[in-house]
């Protein structure tokens, strides 16, 4: 194999002229320049420049040699202006998971931010559960994803790592003239008898409800099943139903809905970014990692503020 320096500094002394104006033009000295030249004759076995008074001059093989690896520098000079714009997230693919209920505010978002700070980033996107994202993780087709976790789900596989963002508990959305709006903090035995508005269709999140509602003593009455979090909300809005809303979603839930404090042990998640455990992460996913940390601040500051405020009539 030839070694790319050597090629270099023959093609340096093919443009210089000599020996003494290619060591200048590389740093080295005029000696060094030569011992140089002849390894890499040693190494391909004929003679590649003739030296005279005035300088030196190519050999046939060395016009071969020279002709032939110019084009190689420029891929290289190419190959290395790429890895370079990699790692300082001039061009790269970040490959995003995310759960529904985390779309409308924290991903949103957080997209909107990271293509501001890196344009020339591209993004795959991909909505799906925990259940969805995780089996995605390990065979590479996402870089990371946004996932959750309540207290009574089983943990993720060793092959994911996770990071904690923030601490998602479960309020209660109410029309906005409900007989129980009036109070800040709701046990969760209050809302039997209620119609309920559940916002999952499928996976193991459909018996969360229904679970922590047994536990108190009661069975929901659900009256509708949707995965969509605009008809979610118009329904409670119009007197339905009531319905759970993540604290990652108060920031935009529609004005005319009352959030309440509910208390229960079970009604709250963790929500994480998860990441295939031990493998290289781009300077991309790193990025992305601290573009949602500060959004997940922002966030859960908005719902705290908005969590204080009464409804609109």
């Amino acid at each position: 194999m030839l070694d790319v320096r050597r090629l270099w500094i023959l093609c340096e002394v093919a443009r210089c002229g000599s020996f003494t104006a290619a060591a200048q033009a590389l740093a080295y000295t005029p000696a060094a320049i030569s011992q140089q030249i002849a390894v890499l004759e040693r190494e391909v076995g004929v003679q590649l420049v003739q030296r005279g008074a005035r300088g030196v001059s190519l050999t046939e093989p060395g016009r071969i040699l020279v002709t032939e690896a110019e084009p190689v520098f420029r891929k290289l000079t190419s190959i290395e202006e790429q890895l370079r714009d990699f790692g300082t997230l001039k061009t790269g693919v970040l490959r995003l998971g995310w759960f529904a209920t985390a779309g409308s505010t924290l991903v949103s978002r957080a997209i909107a931010a990271f293509r501001a700070k890196y344009p020339g980033i591209d993004l795959d996107l991909f909505q799906g559960d925990p259940e969805e994202c995780v089996p995605r993780l390990q065979t590479g087709e996402i870089n990371m994803a946004l996932v959750y976790q309540f207290p009574l789900e089983p943990p993720l596989p060793d092959s994911v790592e996770q990071i904690d963002l923030m601490d998602d508990p479960l309020h209660i959305g109410l029309p906005a003239r409900h007989r129980l709006s009036a109070h800040d903090r709701l046990d969760l035995a209050d809302l039997a008898g209620e119609d309920w508005i559940q916002g999952v269709t499928h996976g193991p999140t459909l018996d969360v409800l229904p679970q922590a509602c047994r536990a108190v003593g009661f069975v929901p009455i659900v009256v509708m099943r949707t995965n969509d979090r605009t008809v979610v909300e118009g329904l409670v809005a119009a007197g339905v139903g009531v319905a759970l809303m993540p604290q990652i979603t108060v920031p935009d839930v529609r004005p005319d809905i009352a959030i309440r404090n509910l208390h229960s042990d079970t009604l709250r998640r963790k929500v994480r970014i998860a990441l295939p455990a031990k493998r290289y992460r781009s300077p991309a996913t790193e990025a992305m990692i601290g573009v949602i940390k500060e959004i997940c601040a922002q966030v859960d500051a908005e719902a705290t503020a908005r969590l204080s405020r009464p409804a609109l009539p």
